[in-house]
């Protein structure tokens, strides 16, 4: 009964930005103004986006056992649209690797994983980024890179970190797994892996 209520309450939610979504881009129609409009489109692409990245978190379409990479990339597109204007010239770039599959409950947690380390990285960074898959005997490991200044050295995610970054800890953590905070990288660089 309680998987079939959260089942509703993410395709009530997922309806309910379609809806935004659908409502702005109306308005951009009926507005005499370009940069009215060019403002709407974006606004209804971004929501559009956020849609579609809460339908990775929750799991939407996942079958079973699924390319990780292609998750990934797919999760990383919407990121791009959801965080950066679209004319950023900013990019989140999936490095190269091997394909590997994994099981939904995995990749549910590898997302939200990623969605997080992304989002602080470009919210509170500079540059590029970049993001390292990899399959290690029994887990899988993501490094998410950026171009800024980094993490003071003495940083702690389980006493200095914001709440997306305690749930990383506390995501990795509850696999066996552990997270990595690259405090004399000279750039931002976070290491999560997830015990499967």
């Amino acid at each position: 009964m309680q998987a079939l209520q959260i089942r509703e309450l993410h395709h009530r939610m997922r309806n309910s930005l379609h809806l935004i979504a659908c409502a702005l881009q109306l308005q951009s129609r009926q507005s005499g103004n370009a940069e009215t409009r060019y403002a709407l489109d974006a606004a209804a692409r971004r929501i559009g986006s956020v849609a579609r990245i809460h339908e990775h978190l929750y799991g939407s379409g996942l079958r079973g056992g699924e390319p990780a990479r292609d998750y990934l990339a797919s999760l990383l597109r919407d990121l791009r649209g959801a965080l950066l204007d679209p004319g950023s010239t900013r990019t989140l770039r999936l490095a190269a690797g091997e394909a590997f599959m994994l099981d939904r409950e995995t990749l549910m947690s590898l997302g939200s994983i990623v969605a997080e380390l992304v989002t602080n990285a470009v919210k509170y960074s500079s540059g590029d980024v970049d993001v390292t898959l990899a399959w290690r005997t029994g887990q899988v490991e993501v490094v998410v890179e950026d171009e800024g200044s980094g993490f003071p050295a003495g940083f702690d995610p389980a006493h200095d970190a914001g709440f997306g970054l305690r749930l990383v800890h506390h995501l990795c953590t509850a696999s066996r797994g552990t997270l990595e905070i690259g405090t004399n990288a000279g750039h931002g660089r976070v290491k999560a892996a997830l015990f499967r």
